[in-house]
C-alpha cells in the first residue's frame, strides 16, 4: 500500500512537473518555458490587445499599457483599473524613463505586436515577450485563444466561448450571403483617414478580411496591407458604392466626404451610402475583439434585405455583457455605434 501511494505522489509530482514546463509558441514562432504558472501582473504594448485581455477577466492586472483614456474612453470606463496602469509604451523609440516606469511595474509578461520596432529593448528586460499578430478572423480566433491559455483556465474558457461565437457569426454570413454573384456585391473603400490625406487599407488586412466576409469587393484590394495614401484620382476611379470612414479619424462626419465636391459623382455620394465607424472598447474596424461585431455591422449595411432581423444595438449589448461582464445600456450601445465617446 505504501509503495501504491509512492507511485501515486510521483506521478503527481510528475504531472505538477509537466504543467510548469508547459510551452508557448507566440505568433514570431518563439517559444516561450518561462511563463509563470499564475500571472498576476501584465504589460501590454499592443493597443487592441488591452480589451482582449479586459475581455478574458484580466484587465486588472495590467499593470502598464501604451493606451491613453484619450485613445479609448471606453476601454478606461468599462475597465477603470487602466487608470491604475502605467502608460509607459510607445509607437516611437522607447524612452529610458520609460524603461525605468516598466521596470517599476514588474510585469510577469509583455504582450506585444509582431513587427514592434522596440522588441530589441523588450528583449533586454528579462520579462517573457508575447508577440502576437492578427490579421483576419481565423488569426483574432487563434490569438483570443493563445492570450486565454497563456493567462490561465478562467481566461481559457472566456477565450473558447468567444472562439465559438466567432465561429457561429462567420459561418451564419457566410450561410446567408454565399450565392450573393460577385457583379451584386457592392464596391467598398474603408478610408483610415481624410484629415490630412487619404489612406486606405488593402489586401491582407484586417479590414479587407471584414469588408470581404461582410459580402463586399474591397476597391482597393490591388494595394497589400494597412494605411496606404492615394489620391483622390484614384478613390474617384474607383468609384465606391459604400465608403466607411475608420473610426481612427476623430472629428470626422460623414458629411466630410459627403460635402467634398471631388467626390460628387461618386457611386457612394449620390446614393448617401457613407457611414463612420463604430468605435467601442478598441476601433470595431481594426485589429480589434469587437472586429466581430464590426463585420455584422458592415454586412447589415452592405445587404440590408437580408439582415432585416438583426439588431446590432441589442447585439453589441448582449456582447458587451456576454463578453466584457459590463451591463452596457442602450444609450450606450448608440453612441458605441456612431463612434461617440462615452460621458465624463
Amino acid at each position: 500500500m505504501k509503495h501504491f501511494s509512492y507511485l501515486l505522489m510521483i506521478f503527481a509530482l510528475s504531472c505538477t512537473s509537466l504543467l510548469a514546463e508547459q510551452t508557448f509558441t507566440d505568433n514570431a514562432n518563439t517559444t516561450h518555458t518561462n511563463i509563470p504558472d499564475s500571472i498576476g501582473r501584465i504589460a501590454d504594448a499592443w493597443p487592441a490587445h488591452n480589451a482582449i485581455v479586459t475581455m478574458l477577466g484580466a484587465g486588472d492586472k495590467i499593470v502598464a499599457t501604451i493606451v491613453t483614456e484619450q485613445m479609448c474612453p471606453w476601454l478606461y470606463k468599462i475597465n477603470p483599473h487602466m487608470r491604475q496602469a502605467a502608460v509607459v509604451f510607445s509607437n516611437n523609440t522607447v524612452a529610458m524613463s520609460s524603461i525605468e516606469e516598466l521596470l517599476k511595474a514588474k510585469p510577469d509578461v509583455v504582450f506585444t505586436f509582431v513587427g514592434n520596432k522596440n522588441i530589441g529593448v523588450f528583449r533586454n528586460l528579462g520579462v517573457p515577450i508575447i508577440e502576437l499578430s492578427l490579421v483576419d478572423f481565423p488569426s483574432l480566433r487563434e490569438c483570443v485563444l493563445l492570450t486565454g491559455k497563456i493567462l490561465g483556465k478562467v481566461a481559457f474558457a472566456k477565450a473558447e466561448q468567444y472562439a465559438l461565437y466567432l465561429d457561429q457569426v462567420t459561418q451564419k454570413i457566410d450561410e446567408r450571403l454565399k450565392d450573393v454573384p460577385a457583379q451584386q456585391r457592392p464596391k467598398v473603400l474603408h478610408l483610415s483617414n481624410i484629415s490630412t490625406s487619404f489612406v486606405v487599407d488593402g489586401a491582407g488586412s484586417m479590414m479587407d478580411s471584414w469588408i470581404r466576409l461582410a459580402g463586399g469587393i474591397n476597391v482597393a484590394s490591388a494595394l497589400q496591407g494597412p494605411s496606404k495614401t492615394v489620391s483622390a484620382e484614384q478613390i474617384i476611379a474607383w468609384n465606391p458604392d459604400i465608403v466607411i470612414i475608420g473610426s481612427t479619424s476623430s472629428e470626422v462626419q460623414a458629411s466630410d466626404f459627403l460635402n467634398n465636391p471631388m467626390f460628387k459623382n461618386t457611386s457612394a455620394t449620390l446614393s448617401k451610402r457613407v457611414y463612420i465607424n463604430p468605435k467601442g472598447m478598441f476601433f470595431w474596424d481594426r485589429y480589434s475583439a469587437e472586429a466581430i461585431l464590426q463585420v455584422q455591422w458592415a454586412a447589415q449595411i452592405f445587404y440590408p434585405e437580408k439582415f432585416k432581423e438583426f439588431d446590432i444595438e441589442q447585439e453589441t449589448i448582449a456582447f458587451y455583457t456576454r463578453f466584457f461582464d459590463y451591463p452596457l445600456s442602450k444609450e450606450e450601445a448608440k453612441m458605441i455605434i456612431k463612434g461617440i465617446p462615452p460621458q465624463k
